[in-house]
C-alpha cells in the first residue's frame, strides 16, 4: 500500500496486487512483473536449512530489513509468507506524509530513485508524496486493526492546499480520528492545515487513554490535561501552551509535576507568548536539582499590550475571547514582563542542555528605549563564561518576532546583534547556528537620505561585516568558526540589507551572467504594469520581494524523528504555493505565459518563481564564499530559504533543492550573445568587490 507512484512530472503508473496472506489489504506497488502475484500466491513455501529464515532469529532478520527500501518490503512480503509479518512491521513502523514535495535537484524529480534511496536509510520511514495514496493508505490503514497497530510513528509535514479547497483539512481531521482507537502510537505530527481548529482536535485526541499509553510527547493547553486521564508513563517531551490566567505553581516534588524531572525536552508558550511566566511557576525540589533537560524551547515576547494583533487568532481560539472582550484580567496586566535570563537560569541545568531554542523578542526597544533583550543574552554571556562556554550545548536556535516596526541598523546593532553575538561567541562545541529575526520580507527603506548607489551598499555591506567578524577576536579564530558544521540565516536579506539603491546597482544585482539579464527582461515584459509601477525597479523589487518571501516564510525541509538529523540532502521539502508570482500579480491567466495547466505544481524548470530563484541563488555567490571563508567547516548552509550542502569533489556549498543553472531552453533567446563572448551591460552591485 506504501510504495507510490512516481510523482509529478514522471508518468509511472501503479498497479495493484492483492494477497491473501492472513490479515492483508490491497497494497499498491510498481509495474513490475517480478511481483506479479500470480507467483506468489498459493504456492508452498519450503526454506531449505541453509536460508535465512532457517538459519536467523527474527531480530536479525529485522536488523537486515533496515536496509531495505519500501518498494522492496512490499515485494518481500509478497513473495514469502514467512517474510510477512516482519516486513509489515518494518513498512507500516514509522509513516511520514508530505504531499507534493519536491526532492534534491540531483534526483531530477524521480520520487521512485529518492524514495528508495533514502526513505529507510536515512528517513527510517515510509513514505506517502500524493494525497490519492494518501486516501488508500487511510482506507486500507482503517479496515484493518492489525495493520493499524503496527503504526507507531505518524508524521503529516507541511502541505500546500489551494484557496477554497478544504480536502486535507479533512484528510486530516479523518486520521486524527482514525487513531483515535490506537493502542500503540509513540508519536503523531501533524502540521495542520489549520491550525487553530487543529490545536483543538488535537488536545481532544491527546486526552484519550488508550493513545496515552505509549505516546512520549504530549501537548497540553491546560494545566489538568497533564493528568487527564493518566499521565503518558513513557512521557519525555511536554509541550505546555497554556493560558496565562491559567498557570499554576508545579511542585516538582509532589505528583504529578514531578514527573517533569524525567522529561528530555520541554517547550514553554502562553497565548501571550509569556514561556517564561511558566518556568518561574516551577518548584524546585530543592535548588541544587534544576531540570536536567536534553532540549529546552521557550516562547517570550515582551510587548506592552495594546490590543490583539494578527498574531492573536490562535490565542482566541484557546481562550474563547472574542477581539471585542473586554481585556482587563491579570493576564493583561501581565503583558509587559521583560525577558528575565535568571529565571531560565534557576529552574534549567543550562550546563547540561545540548539543545536550545528560544524565540524571545523585546517589542519596546524602538518606542520605550527598553534594553531587556541585550540584558537576557549579556547576562547568558556572562554565565556561558563562567561555565566553560557550556560545552553540552551544540544545537542553539534563536527567533524574534515579525515586528512591523523594525529598527533602524544601528538600533539592530546596539540592541540585538551585539548582545546576541557576544553570547554566540562564547559557545565552544556548538555545531549548528539559526539566527531567524523574522524580518518582513519588503523591510527595506528607499534611497531618501541623499547618498549614493555605492554608499547605500557599502552601509549594508558594513552591517553583515559589524556582525560576522565580530567572531574574531585579535586575529584568532574562535571554536565557532571551526566546529560549526550548520548555519542557518533564513532572513538575511532582510535582516543585512536597510538601504535601497537602484535596483541594478543594489545587492539583489550582482551577478553579470547573461541568465540573470534574460531574468530581469522577462520581469519586465511580463510583470512590468504602468498603472502601478512607477519605474522598472519597483517591478523588480517587488516581485523578487515577493519571492523572497516566499522563501523565507513557506519552505519547509521534513526533518525525520531520528537522533541524527543534519542530512539535509536526503530529505524532501515543501515549497509551499505553487505559482506565487502569478498568483499576486497576473489576474488574466489567459493573456500570460504562466503555464498553469501543464504544470499545476508549480515545478517545472520554466516556471517563473523557479527562474527568480535560480537567479537569487547567483546574486548569493559572492555572500556564500564569504561566509565559507569565515566558517571553513561548514556542511550545511542555509541563506534566505536557499540550502546549500558542501560538495566534496569541488569543495564548495552548492544548492540542494535549486538549480544553479537556467534552463537551456531559457538561455537559447541569448545563445548568439554568449557564443561570441558578448557580456551584459552594466551597471551592476557589488559585495565586496565582488
Amino acid at each position: 500500500m506504501l510504495t507510490i507512484a512516481k510523482s509529478y512530472p514522471a508518468a509511472a503508473t501503479t498497479t495493484t496486487a492483492t494477497t491473501t496472506a492472513p490479515g492483508a489489504t490491497p497494497i499498491s506497488v510498481e509495474n513490475d512483473p517480478k511481483c506479479s502475484t500470480s507467483a506468489v500466491i498459493g504456492k508452498p513455501t519450503i526454506h531449505p536449512p541453509t536460508s535465512i529464515l532457517s538459519a536467523f532469529p527474527p531480530f536479525i532478520i529485522q536488523k537486515i530489513l533496515e536496509y531495505v527500501d519500501q518498494f522492496d518490503l512490499v515485494r518481500l512480503l509478497l513473495t514469502c509468507s514467512q517474510f510477512y509479518g516482519l516486513a509489515m512491521e518494518k513498512l507500516y513502523r514509522r509513516i511520514t506524509v508530505v504531499l507534493d514535495a519536491e526532492f534534491p535537484v540531483k534526483y531530477r524529480g524521480d520520487s521512485h530513485k529518492y524514495i528508495s534511496a533514502n526513505g529507510m536509510v536515512y528517513m527510517d520511514s515510509s513514505l506517502i508524496m500524493k494525497l490519492h495514496n494518501l486516501h488508500k493508505f487511510v482506507n486500507t490503514v482503517r479496515n484493518n486493526e492489525t495493520i493499524f497497530q503496527l503504526v507507531k510513528y505518524f508524521v503529516f509535514d507541511k502541505s500546500y492546499e489551494a484557496q477554497g479547497s478544504d480536502t486535507l483539512k479533512v484528510t486530516q481531521s479523518q486520521i486524527l480520528n482514525m487513531f483515535r482507537h490506537s493502542n500503540n502510537l509513540s508519536f503523531l505530527h501533524i502540521s495542520f492545515v489549520d491550525f487553530g481548529e487543529g490545536v483543538g482536535q488535537l488536545t481532544d485526541f491527546f486526552l484519550l487513554r488508550n493513545v496515552r499509553q505509549k505516546m512520549f510527547k504530549l501537548l497540553i493547553t491546560e494545566p489538568s490535561q497533564l493528568v487527564t486521564p493518566i499521565i503518558p508513563p513513557n512521557l519525555t517531551n511536554l509541550f505546555l501552551m497554556l493560558e496565562d490566567q491559567d498557570i499554576q505553581c508545579m511542585d516538582l516534588s509532589t505528583s504529578p509535576h514531578d514527573t517533569f524531572n524525567s522529561l528530555f525536552t520541554l517547550t514553554c508558550s502562553t497565548s501571550r507568548q509569556m514561556g517564561l511566566s511558566i518556568l518561574e511557576k516551577i518548584k524546585l525540589s530543592s535548588p541544587d536539582m534544576k531540570l536536567k533537560l536534553k532540549g529546552l524551547t521557550v516562547f517570550h515576547r515582551h510587548n506592552q499590550y495594546e490590543g490583539l494583533d494578527d498574531n492573536d487568532d490562535l490565542h482566541l481560539f484557546m481562550s474563547g475571547h472574542s477581539s471585542d472582550d473586554s481585556s482587563d484580567d491579570e493576564s493583561v496586566l501581565n503583558m509587559g514582563r521583560k525577558l528575565d535570563f535568571g529565571i531560565i537560569e534557576q529552574k534549567v541545568d543550562l550546563t547540561y542542555l545540548t539543545h536550545l531554542y528560544l524565540k524571545v523578542d523585546c517589542n519596546e526597544h524602538r518606542d520605550n528605549m527598553c534594553n531587556c533583550y541585550e540584558t537576557f543574552f549579556k547576562q547568558f554571556e556572562d554565565f556561558a563564561q563562567k561555565n566553560d562556554g557550556l560545552p553540552n550545548l551544540v544545537n542553539f536556535e534563536v527567533e524574534s518576532y515579525p515586528n512591523m516596526e523594525w529598527l533602524r541598523p544601528h538600533q539592530q546593532m546596539e540592541n540585538i546583534l551585539t548582545p546576541l553575538g557576544s553570547f554566540i561567541k562564547t559557545l565552544v562545541n556548538l555545531l549548528r547556528l539559526t539566527i531567524d529575526f523574522t524580518t518582513p520580507g519588503f523591510k527595506m527603506f528607499d534611497s531618501s537620505l541623499g547618498l549614493s548607489n555605492y554608499l547605500l551598499n557599502k552601509l549594508n555591506e558594513h552591517l553583515m561585516e559589524a556582525f560576522f567578524l565580530s567572531f574574531f577576536i585579535n586575529n584568532d579564530k574562535l571554536p565557532l568558526l571551526t566546529k560549526l558544521k550548520t548555519l542557518q540565516l533564513p532572513d538575511f536579506f532582510t535582516s543585512f540589507v536597510y538601504y535601497k539603491p537602484d535596483f541594478m546597482e543594489s545587492l539583489l544585482h550582482t551577478c553579470k551572467c547573461w541568465g540573470c539579464h534574460l531574468l530581469l527582461e522577462t520581469l519586465k515584459n511580463e510583470f512590468f504594469d504602468t498603472r502601478i509601477d512607477d519605474t522598472v525597479d519597483t517591478t523588480y523589487y517587488m516581485s523578487i520581494g515577493y519571492i523572497l518571501g516566499k522563501l523565507q516564510a513557506d519552505r519547509e525541509v521534513c526533518i525525520p524523528i531520528k537522533e541524527q538529523t543534519f542530512h539535509y540532502s536526503k530529505y524532501p521539502i515543501n515549497k509551499g504555493q505553487p505559482h506565487t508570482l502569478h498568483t499576486n500579480f497576473h489576474s488574466d491567466s489567459a493573456n500570460c505565459c504562466c503555464d498553469l495547466k501543464n504544470d499545476p505544481l508549480g515545478v517545472g524548470e520554466m516556471n517563473i518563481d523557479n527562474l527568480i530563484t535560480t537567479y537569487i541563488v547567483h546574486q548569493l555567490d559572492p555572500i556564500i564564499d564569504y561566509l565559507t571563508i569565515m566558517f571553513v567547516n561548514l556542511d550545511n548552509l542555509m541563506i534566505h530559504g536557499i540550502y546549500y550542502e558542501r560538495d566534496w569533489f569541488l569543495n564548495q556549498l552548492v544548492p540542494i533543492y535549486d538549480s544553479h543553472s537556467y534552463p537551456k531552453a531559457f538561455l537559447d533567446q541569448v545563445q548568439d550573445e554568449m557564443e561570441r563572448g558578448i557580456h551584459p551591460e552594466g551597471p551592476f552591485g557589488n559585495f565586496r568587490g565582488r
